[in-house]
């Protein structure tokens, strides 16, 4: 227990020692009042003097006044008292002194104390002379002064008034010239050439009290040079912005809602595919004879790269082209790596034979002369073939009267809408921010709908066009069937699809279900025929390879057939070669295959779309990844004169 209280009595003592600056500080004003006298309507000039009573908590050195240049020419003759005593003009920052700096257009004032005030009561008294701050207009002059500022860094103000001293004379003619406050409610006393503002209530730490006072028109004053473009400023502000506001929320609204709207008639015109007879859930077979890259651009509306993949394979069942896959066994006996080569058959290439996208791929994977070529000599220069096969997929889509229009160009043409719509707004929001408040703020809502129509031009575009009802109808008809590949086991047996094993391989790749159909055939104990394009030389007959441009073997069939096969495997003779066959031969043989094949799609598919990589600039070769009426310049608050900061440090 002693020991408790020993911490708790040291710990307090070591409270009370801490420097009172590291407490919190505060400052309350008491009594804020502003006097504006000295006026002279013909110089236009008046003097300002603020006197604070204030309180203090904790220690404080200095004061602070900054006082925006705005909406007047000069402020100069500026004096400061402390208790009634005069301070010092000086820069020294000494005791007792005050410093006057000029820069970005704003006066600053910093007073430094007689000595540091820590916990006490103090009065302040701030004089200084506005130049060119009246207004003139014809109808009625102008003081127009923002006498308490909305920043005085918080700190709550108990009590302020503003008294404005007229010449004799101008003082506001009742009924004619109006006198307004602006900020925290206020009572106005008019007495005379003297007007008298009371804050009714305390003001808060961001609150602030403005005056506006007409006074009879003094025809040898002379407006300042601001005033003219301030007065066409909130002329426009005030009579011509509000319709220009209200025509620009209207013109939004119109793109907003017009633009979503004309996109959403163009969809319903030409996006939508036209309606369609009944059609079976599945089909079992190919519903038509289309090439499987064709179907497969078709039925998801995009030629990729698994339809070009897939032409591969039916190039191969079609006789053009064998693949061989070599293994060489890793370090040590650990692992294996395959490679794959592309062989040519006899069967030539013919205009009436092939479709501009299967002679493309031809052409270009068997170039001149050249019988074989391996996939590793693909890498980064066949990834333009791809691209120009894909247009030649949408080209054929519209040979085949299963589009009206080419598809590939008409989504590009509607993302190019969008994109331009999108820059357009991108460019005009980032103007109408730049410009901090020059222009109205409901310019942003044309960027605003000009991106919502571009969200909507984008949704729109992969539904661009509608496919002809001959290509609805087929697209129907191969997604039964896609079904059936998908879900081979839940509507057929897999002895029944073993026979189609090669034919439907091609569709399979073309549908991404290639792993799960040739998984499919792992399971059945029915023989399955390998296909006639793939040869696995690391596999007993096939040792011997394909030799490019002899004809393609025969397929091997499942029912035991013999096939006789060029080369080495052709005298290995035997009654049937399948699959299954392999698996009781070579323990793993049917697991490597199924393996094999997927390797090569997934190997072809890398290095068919591999680009060669940017090279950097440097030569290292390295590689780089109011009142009744005013007599001019508005009636709305925020255009006074003064304001600024007030605060204590």
């Amino acid at each position: 227990m002693r020991i408790r209280f020993t911490l708790l009595f040291s710990f307090m003592l070591l409270f009370a020692a801490l420097p009172i600056d590291a407490q919190e500080r505060t400052v309350f004003w008491e009594r804020w009042d502003v006097t504006i006298d000295d006026v002279d309507t013909t110089r236009n000039q008046f003097r300002v003097t603020e006197a604070y009573d204030l309180q203090f908590s904790g220690t404080f050195q200095f004061g602070s006044v900054v006082i925006p240049l705005r909406n007047l020419d000069r402020i100069d003759q500026v004096a400061v008292y402390q208790d009634g005593r005069a301070l010092r003009a000086a820069c020294s920052r000494a005791a007792g002194t005050y410093c006057v700096t000029q820069q970005n257009n704003e006066i600053s004032i910093t007073y430094y104390f007689l000595s540091p005030i820590t916990n006490g009561r103090e009065s302040f008294r701030i004089e200084y002379t506005v130049y060119g701050a009246l207004r003139i207009y014809p109808s009625g002059d102008q003081l127009w002064w923002d006498a308490i500022p909305e920043e005085h860094f918080g700190f709550s103000i108990g009590a302020a008034g503003v008294t404005v001293e007229l010449p004799e004379g101008y003082g506001p003619r009742e009924g004619v010239d109006p006198v307004e406050t602006y900020g925290v409610p206020a009572d106005v006393q008019v007495r005379g050439e003297t007007i008298t503002v009371t804050a009714r209530f305390p003001i808060d730490g961001n609150d602030s009290l403005s005056v506006r006072v007409q006074y009879p028109h003094d025809p040898n004053a002379v407006p300042s040079a601001w005033q003219s473009a301030f007065d066409q400023q909130r002329a426009y502000q005030e009579n011509v912005e509000p319709l220009v506001n209200l025509g620009l929320i209207g013109l939004s609204l119109l793109l907003g809602l017009g633009l979503p709207l004309f996109i959403y008639t163009r969809f319903a015109a030409s996006g939508r595919d036209p309606k369609v007879g009944p059609v079976p859930r599945y089909l079992e077979t190919p519903p038509s004879d289309l090439p499987p890259a064709i179907v497969g651009t078709l039925v998801d509306e995009k030629a990729d790269l698994r339809d070009v993949l897939s032409t591969i394979l039916d190039l191969g069942n079609r006789g053009y082209l064998v693949i061989e896959e070599s293994q060489t066994q890793g370090f040590m006996g650990i692992g294996k790596t395959s490679s794959f080569v592309f062989k040519r058959t006899d069967q030539p290439i013919t205009e009436s034979g092939l479709r501009s996208f299967e002679r493309r791929l031809l052409t270009n994977l068997f170039p001149g002369n050249t019988m074989e070529r391996t996939l590793d000599s693909l890498r980064t220069v066949f990834y333009t073939v791809i691209a120009a096969m894909q247009q030649d997929l949408y080209a054929e889509m519209v040979n085949e009267g299963l589009y009206a229009v080419n598809p590939y160009a008409r989504r590009s043409q509607w993302n190019a809408y969008g994109t331009l719509m999108l820059v357009v707004a991108f460019v005009a929001g980032w103007f109408i921010v730049a410009q901090s408040g020059g222009v109205s703020p409901f310019f942003l809502g044309l960027p605003i709908a000009l991106g919502i129509g571009a969200v909507a031009a984008f949704i729109a575009a992969p539904s661009m066009p509608a496919r002809t009802q001959k290509g609805a109808e087929e697209a129907a008809k191969w997604k039964a069937f896609v079904e059936y590949l998908r879900n081979l086991e839940k509507y057929a047996t897999l002895e029944n699809a073993a026979a189609h094993f090669q034919q439907y391989l091609a569709y399979a790749v073309m549908a991404g279900v290639d792993k799960a159909w040739i998984g499919h055939f792992q399971r059945t104990s029915t023989p399955v025929a390998v296909p006639t394009w793939y040869f696995p030389t690391y596999l007993g007959r096939y040792r011997g390879g394909y030799r490019a441009g002899s004809p393609l073997p025969r397929s091997f069939s499942a029912s035991g057939d013999p096939g006789g096969l060029p080369g080495e495997l052709a005298r290995a003779g035997g009654s049937g070669f399948n699959l299954d066959d392999i698996s009781g031969g070579i323990g793993d043989g049917l697991e490597s295959i199924s393996n094999g094949l997927t390797n090569m799609l997934e190997s072809a598919g890398q290095v068919m779309t591999s680009t060669p990589q940017p090279q950097s600039s440097s030569s290292s070769g390295r590689w780089s990844s109011g009142g009744r009426s005013w007599s001019g310049g508005g009636f709305r608050s925020g255009g006074g004169s003064g304001g600024g900061s007030r605060g204590f440090g």
